[in-house]
């Protein structure tokens, strides 16, 4: 089962052999043709897929065209093109049109990612219509985001539209229980309920398309939700395909399941399998940030959280011209160091190169190498080092140090945390016994389940989304940290931004 793109929106040629069941996740570049392969595949069993996705301007005869646009579907040793004709996709030849239905999937669903919501009108919210949310949406959603709030999502039929839902979260109002519309549904919530929608009520051995949705999705919350999506789609035997940009996502999926487009020398557009994630993001993690005066890697993404909160520091100390730049997490250690030297082929000579690592790096991994005489990671190091700096702790290890040295010094003022209007006490956490008792088999380990859990007080307490609170608690952090004086922080970024 193939299909093909010919001469459209700027891909001249794109083949794509429909993989078996299972979950696939579907990556490259802007631009090569992710989106609009889905919706070609969307077409099979939606006849107005190409007027809802390839949208045209009507009464204007060079913009938003689509001459000599071509999609074409193979099966069984026929084929039938469906050619861009001014206002319709007419078939090639007519009697082939029906080929589609022998594409083996009883049901196609297309979600994307978007904010829009149903609301119902207020005489509908009233005791005899409101309805428990089915059992596998609540659990999807439960999985994903973590929260057990979402086991008692509701729902009510509403006359806007034939058939749509209008969803509810109830809380307690004194002694009433009132409902939150989807109106305050953050959109990385509206994402993960339409997807549990389509998924709950697919049909087994259907096709289902999904066009990133983790975009607004913490990434513990992405990797949640790439295993939800398995399970179900084993279970129900659908195949999944799944476009995304995450490096989260690629690298916690079997390289087995990975499809990359990559554009050739001459322009035209194949689709690789098996590839090595490294690979991947090497080719697709640089194709916003070459747009960037400066790409810094680090190791993960509380590594980038905390990056960015320094450099916002930074640059409220500078009066100069603030300069681009993106933070790209990578890896372990040593791949960073790899994808520094490997993206010197990739990224222009005008933008700098620069890797930020975690402090145990530079006090514990690269001792530990010395002294192993591991040559691999000596000899890399020994090469980059001059584009290497040390992040001033290791991320969850400098947060929850400080957030504990304020409980041990009765600090309660420096515990009490504003989020949008919402005041948290952290000590009322940190006192707890299950929170004094985690444990781990390493420092880092012990952080980063404490800061989870810290983390997930906070959005327990106030409903903020968990990377808007990370950011929160690393500014603190530097803040406290440089609160007698920013030197160090000048000293360390400094030289960087200066080397341009």
């Amino acid at each position: 089962m193939r299909v093909e793109l010919e001469n459209l929106k700027g891909i001249s040629n794109l083949e794509f052999d429909i993989p078996s069941a299972g979950l696939w996740l579907l990556t490259g570049l802007n631009g090569s043709g992710k989106t609009s392969l889905l919706a070609a595949l969307y077409r099979i069993r939606h006849g107005r897929a190409f007027q809802d996705h390839y949208k045209t301007t009507a009464m204007q005869e060079r913009l938003d065209t689509f001459n000599d646009a071509k999609v074409r579907y193979k099966i069984n040793g026929q084929e039938v093109t469906y050619s861009y004709g001014g206002k319709r996709w007419p078939p090639t030849p007519r009697s082939n049109a029906n080929i589609l239905s022998q594409f083996p999937y009883p049901s196609i669903h297309f979600i994307q990612a978007d904010g829009s919501r149903v609301e119902p009108y207020a005489e509908e919210i009233i005791p005899r219509r409101i309805n428990q949310a089915n059992n596998d949406i609540t659990d999807f959603l439960t999985s994903v985001l973590h929260d057990n709030k979402w086991n008692g999502l509701k729902f009510v039929n509403t006359r806007r539209g034939t058939g749509n839902q209008a969803f509810l979260l109830p809380y307690r109002a004194g002694r009433e229980t009132h409902y939150y519309s989807e109106k305050n549904f953050s959109l990385g919530e509206l994402c993960v309920l339409k997807l549990a929608q389509k998924m709950s009520t697919a049909e087994n051995n259907s096709l289902i398309l999904i066009d990133e949705v983790e975009m607004a999705l913490h990434p513990q919350a992405q990797v949640r939700l790439l295993n939800k999506i398995n399970q179900i789609a084993t279970n129900k035997n659908l195949t999944v395909i799944f476009s995304t940009h995450s490096s989260t996502l690629i690298k916690n999926i079997n390289r087995r399941n990975i499809i990359f487009i990559s554009r050739d020398e001459q322009g035209s557009y194949t689709t690789k399998t098996n590839v090595f994630p490294a690979q991947v993001l090497g080719e697709i993690a640089f194709d916003e940030e070459v747009k960037s005066d400066f790409i810094f890697f680090a190791e993960d993404e509380e590594a980038k959280l905390l990056l960015e909160q320094l450099c916002g520091k930074f640059e409220e100390n500078r009066n100069t011209h603030k300069p681009m730049y993106k933070v790209v997490p990578v890896g372990g250690y040593y791949q960073v160091m790899q994808m520094l030297e490997r993206s010197a082929l990739i990224i222009p000579t005008h933008v700098k190169r620069h890797v930020f690592l975690d402090d145990d790096v530079r006090t514990e991994a690269i001792p530990a190498a010395r002294r192993n005489d591991t040559r691999s990671i000596t000899d890399l190091y020994g090469r980059v080092m001059n584009s290497v700096s040390f992040l001033p702790c290791t991320p969850e290890i400098g947060v929850t140090d400080m957030l504990e040295a304020f409980h041990s010094n009765m600090n309660v003022n420096e515990l009490i945390v504003e989020f949008y209007g919402t005041t948290v006490n952290l000590d009322n956490h940190i006192m707890l016994p299950r929170y004094q008792n985690i444990t781990g088999d390493s420092p880092r380990k012990v952080a980063k389940s404490k800061l989870d859990s810290i983390v997930e007080y906070i959005r327990n307490s106030c409903g903020t989304d968990e990377t808007t609170i990370r950011r929160v608690l690393y500014r603190k952090y530097i803040d406290h940290l440089y609160s007698g004086g920013i030197g160090p922080l000048m000293a360390l970024l400094g030289p960087v931004f200066n080397a341009r």
